[in-house]
């Protein structure tokens, strides 16, 4: 189930991502148009559009225990209209006017996504993120350790005061 909701909000973040992209495009050029820099007028609310565009790519690349539906349902809506904007502009045309789809537009035919895309669907090849780890402690292994094997009246295990683990421990991600 989890995949099926990565999915689907994979599909709304991908047009999101290419608003926003397309937003802060227009308005920095806007901006290099009449030759104020980007740190004039409305250029640090661009840079801000930036900044949440690459936040939102890095929290979707990266954490391990993320569903790898998520980011795939982001690169197919950024690889499909970049796709549609090379072999079929007047089809991309044809929607309605929102903020940053003028930007969008200008970027999509330059193939200024395709990095993301890349980036975005390559997350579906690492095994890690296909599989759910178990959530929480067992009751075993939070008394595990809690006494000693002696007050058991059991002889102590190999290795158990030397220092090295009676037990392979689970490797933590980093």
């Amino acid at each position: 189930m989890r995949h099926v909701v990565g999915f689907l909000s994979g599909l709304i973040l991908g047009p999101v991502l290419l608003l926003l992209s397309g937003w802060a495009f227009s308005h920095l050029r806007r901006l290099h148009g009449s030759g104020l820099g980007a740190l004039d007028g409305a250029g640090p609310l661009a840079l801000a559009g930036l900044a949440g565009v690459g936040l939102v790519v890095a929290l979707l690349a990266v954490p391990p225990r993320l569903t790898p539906m998520l980011p795939l349902g982001a690169a197919l809506v950024l690889g499909g209209a970049s796709a549609v904007s090379v072999l079929r502009m007047h089809l991309l045309e044809r929607l309605p006017s929102l903020p940053g789809s003028e930007g969008a537009l200008v970027l999509l035919p330059l193939g200024a996504f395709v990095p993301l895309v890349v980036v975005l669907a390559a997350t579906v090849f690492v095994g890690g993120r296909w599989r759910r780890d178990p959530e929480g402690v067992t009751e075993d292994e939070y008394f595990e350790g809690l006494y000693g094997d002696e007050e058991r009246g059991r002889p102590p295990a190999a290795g158990a005061h030397s220092g090295a683990p009676g037990r392979r421990e689970p490797r933590h991600r980093a």
